[in-house]
C-alpha cells in the first residue's frame, strides 16, 4: 500500500530560486540551516525543505535540467 503525500506548497522555478537564496543567506549569517522558511504565508519546516532540495537535485541529475515546479510535501515535524 502506497502512502499518498499531502502537498503543502507548489513553487515555480523563480520562487524556488528565491527560497534557496533565503536558506543560503541564513546559513551564511548564522552558520546553521533555518528551522523554517516562510513562502507566501506558508511555513516550510527544515525537514520539508531538505526533502524538496534532495528531490530537485535528484531530478537535475536524472534529467539534466531543473523542474518547472517544485512540490513541497507536508511532513511530521521532528521535535
Amino acid at each position: 500500500m502506497k502512502i499518498k503525500k499531502k502537498i503543502k506548497k507548489e513553487l515555480s522555478k523563480k520562487e524556488y530560486k528565491s527560497f534557496i537564496k533565503e536558506v543560503i543567506d541564513y546559513n551564511t549569517k548564522k552558520g546553521k540551516m533555518p528551522p523554517h522558511i516562510m513562502v507566501n504565508d506558508t511555513k516550510i519546516y527544515k525537514n520539508e525543505y531538505i526533502e524538496a532540495i534532495e528531490n530537485v537535485n535528484k531530478f537535475i541529475l536524472e534529467n539534466g535540467r531543473q523542474p518547472e515546479t517544485v512540490l513541497i510535501y507536508a511532513k511530521r515535524r521532528k521535535d
